[in-house]
């Protein structure tokens, strides 16, 4: 339903600038999908505020520069396939080594399948699922066993979705497994309270990365639209513009920090207003 309103409208608010702090001095973060742009920008970020990081991710090239850009003495990184446990458990592993000791993870690594919602095939579910939850759960496992093992008081942060709250029909597997991960993490919170560790996730809206870009495109063929139309459609209805990277990544910054110690289970919206609950 439209909504009628008496004020005129503003003007899109700006991005405002953040000067990184040291709030992970010496501590050991995993980031997958990191090549990605919300991956990228909060492994850039935690680096900044003083962590070492594991960036892991299955494309290559683009890992390779995201590391580049972080540069060697605060970031390397490590090839993960989130759809194949066995190259989960390497990366961990690796990780893990290399850091020296893990304080947290973020499950960044997602894919989005547009289909009719009638039409969505088992095949779609099945991938969809298995990068989405099945391998954020893995990861989160295995780190969280390396983090109880060593005595450490982490944290996890999956990247779920606004679209895990509200729900979109032109992707239903990624909306259904958004959803899943939201409640996973609120149980994988209360499992992991007794050994101190953290466990909550962010819900994005519309940030700029490529991702949204493809949701632009497959939206546009489903209407018959031009791409970049509908996607300087997909922004923030109280920002008026899109959601930066960066800006996700301060949240998630945030829920790894000790600051964050009494927000546990929560799935945050960092979506400029658009989800009320």
């Amino acid at each position: 339903m439209g909504e009628f309103s008496t004020r005129p409208p503003h003007q899109p608010l700006p991005i405002r600038a953040r000067r990184p702090g040291d709030i992970h001095a010496g501590k050991g973060f995993i980031v997958t999908g990191a090549a990605g742009g919300i991956g990228s920008a909060t492994a850039e970020l935690l680096a900044a505020e003083g962590a070492r990081v594991a960036l892991a991710d299955v494309r290559p090239d683009a890992l390779a520069k995201a590391v580049e850009t972080i540069g060697d003495s605060k970031a390397f990184g490590v090839a993960l396939d989130v759809a194949d446990p066995a190259s989960i458990a390497r990366a961990i592993a690796e990780a893990d080594a290399r850091l020296g000791r893990v304080d947290g993870l973020v499950n960044c690594a997602a894919i989005v399948i547009h289909a009719d919602p009638l039409e969505t095939s088992w095949k779609d579910w099945e991938k969809t699922f298995s990068i989405n939850l099945f391998g954020a759960y893995e990861a989160a496992r295995l780190a969280a066993r390396s983090m109880i093992a060593k005595g450490v008081r982490g944290a996890i942060v999956n990247v779920a979705s606004e679209a895990g709250k509200k729900g979109h029909k032109e992707s239903l597997a990624y909306s259904a497994s958004k959803a899943a991960l939201i409640n996973m993490t609120r149980v994988l919170s209360a499992v992991l309270a007794p050994h101190d560790i953290n466990v909550n996730c962010v819900c994005p809206g519309g940030v700029a990365t490529d991702m949204l870009r493809e949701v632009a495109l497959a939206y546009g063929r489903l209407v018959d639209a031009p791409a970049d139309e509908v996607f300087a459609m997909l922004t923030s209805t109280q920002l008026l513009r899109h959601i930066e990277p960066g800006e996700v990544a301060r949240t998630i910054s945030f829920l790894l920090s000790d600051d964050a110690v009494i927000i546990r289970g929560q799935a945050i919206n960092a979506d400029g207003g658009d989800t009320p609950y």
